[in-house]
């Protein structure tokens, strides 16, 4: 049994996704598409995966500071940055990602 397993990948070139993606892949050496397109996958998924990450951190920290802000008493003060200082696009920056 061969320790190989084949794909067949088709496009649709009426898609410009899709003829862009065959033109990059048109461009490897044909004995390097294999690499390519795996490189290509992984990437895709590691970049999704740190994106998760990062999404869960900014939203932790924004909740995390809007506690703080919710728990100091009215009388104290705080010269630093307070999260309703920043601008809304801020704040819903990486939702638009």
């Amino acid at each position: 049994m061969s320790g190989r397993k084949r794909y067949y990948l088709s496009f649709d070139m009426d898609n410009p996704r899709h003829r862009g993606a065959e033109a990059l892949l048109a461009r490897q050496a044909s004995r390097q598409r294999t690499e390519y397109v795996v490189n290509s996958i992984l990437t895709a998924h590691q970049t999704e995966s740190l994106e998760k990450v990062v999404r869960q951190v900014v939203r932790d920290e924004l909740r995390n500071a809007a506690l703080q802000l919710q728990t100091k008493l009215p009388g104290e003060t705080d010269d630093g940055v307070r999260l309703s200082d920043l601008p809304g696009s801020l704040i819903h920056a990486l939702e638009e990602l």
